[in-house]
């Protein structure tokens, strides 16, 4: 008897259940369900190329087979391949389509515009030139025309070839707003992208959050509030928040919307600090119950508000500050006094810090109310006494535009540096293209815009895996089109499958992967629109040569470190920003003269943040790196104390207390400008590390507030201006300390 004669029912291999037959049916559904998992695992990806594959192959028949017209097809179905699969716009299916149906009006522009400047290569060159670097400079205004720029410059670029058509114009005008239509429809529709929490949504949440942490007045810390308000904290960081809901322009609304962020995270901060660090057995003083009371009811309203539909206040409604800043202004100043007879006990001012969490909470949430009011069409919020936060409510939709729009408009801007790299590539590409009299000069721009990258290390792996993809695609279009030759109905069935497939690996498997496979969609496309042969794909391969090399060159000229070289230099430049606003903002408060130039800080501070965030974005060496974010940090301390404290009431009226003020500011400033000097050098070493604020030298100058003095009133409201001054100073410093550490 044989072993498997012998063997139990159940062992032994089990080739008998099914044979062969059964054996490839069981690996083919593993296989199935293998693929089924990773397609659930890239869902977007997927969507995308259904929805880019359904919309461009039906913009191509309709127009090449149902009107016979061969440039609209051409021109429909690159306009959804533009904006659907090269540009990387953000956000679900219905903000997607609101953005491509926005882009209609420009779109039809640029594709006019590289029709009518076709006419001579240098005026293709200089139209491509100012256009590639208007469309590259736009981004600064939102991650949306961000996401949409390079698909916008495809659409300047395909009619900017010979031949000279304007009798065609019609029908690449009527193209592209076929393909954008569709587009549109397929991604609100087909497969759309689920929708994400709005950006108010977040700060309900995070009002409510905070609403709840206020509600606690003693007892143990609240574990589960503030683990919710943590994450309700988090999700607002700008680097959480999903780029389509960010408010990143620069309406009124967005800002009020960023300015509010500010402030509930802060708010946040300031009452997770407070139950923190108050023990377990924690009893809140009565002034602290009531204000905690103000924040929550005003913390809550806010939530009320920011939920509702509605995007404008009627008269009367919305949330008030009025109650809480009524209440806080006596505290503030009771506090003020008390805190200045006990610092000869604090010169670390760890007291201060205690006895003013609660406070600066307050002040966190009567921002919060503002701007949610703000944010909601009531511009009177400047007549508030807090009002001098919200000075830009007095500039207007066109000045607030011009403001965003100018601030990166210098070489110390890698938006700027990045607009001026792209428009130098594309016009020498076009210069070249028109010059060698190249037979589809399009894909010389097309390979400039697609491989050009930020930096020369990047956009040399760029280049090695676009020649790569390019040449095994080029090598199978080539086999394809020798071999079908001219029959179009082949090419017609093969072409969606072609596109799924490119515009589905390209995202998932690599940019060698994208080049290849949108080789063949370009030979199976052209393929269908005039008589072509396989001489078409070598065309292709050095077209893609080309530009590379034209992309390479650019990427060697112009800025190769990309961010790296001027990160410390846009950091040099915020800490310098910071010592001015430490000046100014003194100044205002000590001698009430001068002015304030939030512009400035908030310049440095923008080019700060786009430095680091396109260095976070390259690949770079492993390296110390000083605690980036810190400074960051330091930028909104000292941008909030800018706004907030040359409104308050009150003025410094001994001449002595002035002159400490003013010297313990001018010490923080040198040390601010010290550091940026050794970042703008990278020579010497920073100051030794920032001492505190000589306390005993201000209890030595600061005049006593009898308890029963006439003047007391007027002396509790100064005391608190100087608290509020110097606390601020405190927290420069200690941001300045640990910035120090890392150096």
């Amino acid at each position: 008897m044989s072993p498997q004669q012998g063997a139990s029912p159940g062992s032994g291999p089990r080739r008998s259940a099914g044979g062969p037959v059964g054996a490839g049916l069981r690996r083919l559904r593993y296989l199935m369900e293998h693929v089924r998992h990773g397609l659930r695992g890239h869902r977007t990806v997927v969507g995308n190329a259904v929805q880019v594959t359904t919309a461009s192959c039906a913009a191509f028949y309709f127009c090449r087979y149902g009107l016979g017209l061969a440039v609209m097809s051409v021109y429909a179905t690159f306009t959804v391949v533009s904006l659907g699969a090269l540009a990387r716009i953000p956000g679900s299916g219905r903000q997607r389509a609101t953005t491509v149906l926005t882009a209609i009006p420009a779109g039809l522009a640029l594709v006019t515009l590289g029709t009518l400047l076709a006419v001579q290569t240098w005026a293709a060159v200089v139209g491509m030139l100012v256009i590639g670097f208007m469309v590259a400079y736009a981004g600064t205004t939102g991650p949306r025309i961000a996401g949409a720029a390079p698909g916008m410059q495809l659409l300047y670029i395909l009619p900017c070839f010979p031949p000279y058509a304007p009798d065609t114009l019609v029908q690449r005008l009527s193209g592209f707003l076929l393909g954008a239509l569709l587009l549109a429809l397929v991604q609100r529709f087909l497969l759309p992208v689920p929708d994400t929490p709005s950006f108010r949504r977040l700060l309900a949440d995070a009002a409510d959050a905070a609403a709840r942490l206020a509600d606690h007045r003693g007892g143990p810390p609240p574990v589960q509030a503030l683990a919710e308000a943590r994450a309700a904290g988090e999700a607002l960081r700008p680097t959480c928040v999903p780029p389509a809901v960010r408010p990143a322009s620069p309406t009124l609304a967005h800002k009020a919307m960023a300015h509010a962020a500010e402030a509930v995270r802060t708010l946040l901060a300031q009452l997770d600090a407070l139950h923190c660090e108050a023990g377990p057995q924690q009893r809140f003083h009565p002034e602290t119950v009531a204000l905690l009371e103000g924040i929550s009811t005003a913390a809550r309203g806010a939530a009320v508000a920011l939920r509702q539909r509605r995007k404008r206040l009627r008269p009367g409604e919305g949330p008030s500050a009025t109650a809480l800043q009524e209440e806080l202004t006596p505290v503030r100043a009771h506090r003020a006094v008390d805190t200045l007879e006990r610092l000869s006990t604090d010169d670390r001012l760890v007291y201060l810090r205690r006895r003013t969490q609660v406070v600066q909470a307050a002040d966190c949430a009567v921002v919060l109310v503002l701007a949610t009011r703000l944010m909601l069409g009531d511009r009177t919020v400047e007549r508030n006494p807090a009002g001098h936060t919200f000075a830009y409510a007095r500039a207007g939709p066109l000045g607030l535009w011009w403001q965003r729009l100018t601030m990166h408009l210098t070489p110390r801007s890698v938006i700027f540096q990045n607009a001026c790299r792209f428009a130098l590539g594309l016009a020498a590409a076009r210069a070249v293209a028109g010059l060698l009299g190249l037979q589809h000069g399009f894909w010389v721009l097309l390979a400039t815009l697609t491989l050009t990258r930020t930096t020369s290390l990047e956009t040399r792996s760029a280049v090695r895996q676009a020649l790569t993809g390019t040449l095994v695609g080029a090598v199978l279009a080539g086999g394809m089109l020798a071999l079908v030759h001219d029959r179009n109905t082949v090419y017609a069935i093969v072409l969606p499958v072609v596109m799924l497939v490119a515009f589905t690996a390209g995202p998932l498997r690599g940019l060698a992967w994208a080049q290849g496979g949108f080789t063949l969609v370009v030979a199976t496309l052209f393929a269908q629109v005039s008589p072509v042969t396989w001489q078409l794909a070598p065309v292709r391969l050095v077209d893609v040569l080309v530009g590379s090399v034209i992309g390479l060159g650019c990427g060697l000229v112009a800025w190769p470190r990309g961010a790296g070289s001027e990160l410390r230099r846009s950091m040099a430049g915020l800490c310098s920003a910071i010592a001015d606003a430490i000046g100014h903002t003194t100044a205002q408060v000590v001698e009430r003269s001068g002015s304030t130039d939030l512009f400035a800080l908030n310049r440095a501070l923008g080019l700060a943040q786009e430095s680091l965030a396109q260095y976070q974005s390259e690949p770079r060496e492993d390296g110390v790196q000083p605690d980036w974010p810190t400074l960051l940090v330091a930028g909104r301390d000292a941008r909030r104390g800018e706004r907030l404290l040359p409104d308050r009431p009150g003025r410094i009226a001994s001449p002595e207390v002035g002159a400490w003020l003013r010297q313990a500011a001018d010490r923080t400033a040198a040390d601010y400008l010290s550091l940026a000097h050794h970042l703008g050098t990278d020579r010497g070493t920073p100051r030794d590390d920032p001492q505190p604020l000589d306390i005993r030298a201000l209890l030595a100058v600061a005049p006593g507030i009898p308890r029963h003095s006439p003047a007391r009133e007027t002396g509790a409201v100064s005391a608190a201006l100087l608290l509020d001054s110097v606390i601020w100073l405190d927290a420069l410093t200690s941001d300045l300390t640990r910035l120090h550490k890392e150096m």
